[in-house]
């Protein structure tokens, strides 16, 4: 079995926004439970609250759009692996209806679409890692079971 989802996964999905929504988060709340009366111009206390609750809820936003779907996928011969680090999977490559690659800032991002609905829905995405080209080369008959089904797509 070869892990071919990005080393970063589990940093970015988990770790990134447990820290960074404690700081800031406390951040927000030490704001709002603070008198500051004695900010200055430009800012009145209620609006550097009102900025720094709207920082947090957009950066919140934007995690959950980006980062939150991502799963680690790992690939054997028979069957492909996935996992939201609470709940692992594994799906047979004949029920992968298509994948799809595209850039996505520093990664490969691969969106996976089954036949039918499975238990992370009609389609996950992950973070390809080198290792998920290599292992593809590396293994001509996983590449050609996805070939024949012609399901592997660049975007």
């Amino acid at each position: 079995m070869q892990v071919v989802s990005s080393q970063w996964t589990l940093s970015l999905k988990l770790l990134l926004p447990t820290f960074w929504f404690c700081f800031f988060g406390g951040l927000s709340l030490v704001l709002f439970i603070t008198p500051l009366s004695g900010i200055g111009e430009p800012f009145s206390p209620m609006s550097a609250r009102l900025i720094m609750l709207s920082f947090v809820l957009s950066t919140a936003a934007i995690y959950y759009i980006v980062f939150y779907p991502l799963k680690w996928v790992a690939l054997d011969l028979d069957k492909m692996y996935v996992s939201n680090f609470f709940k692992s999977v594994q799906y047979s490559y004949d029920s992968i209806d298509s994948i799809h690659e595209s850039r996505m800032l520093f990664w490969n991002k691969v969106t996976v679409n089954f036949h039918r609905p499975g238990v992370f829905g009609d389609s996950f995405v992950f973070f390809g890692s080198y290792y998920w080209h290599y292992y593809l080369k590396k293994h001509p008959e996983v590449l050609s079971q996805l070939l024949s089904a012609d399901v592997l797509k660049k975007k």
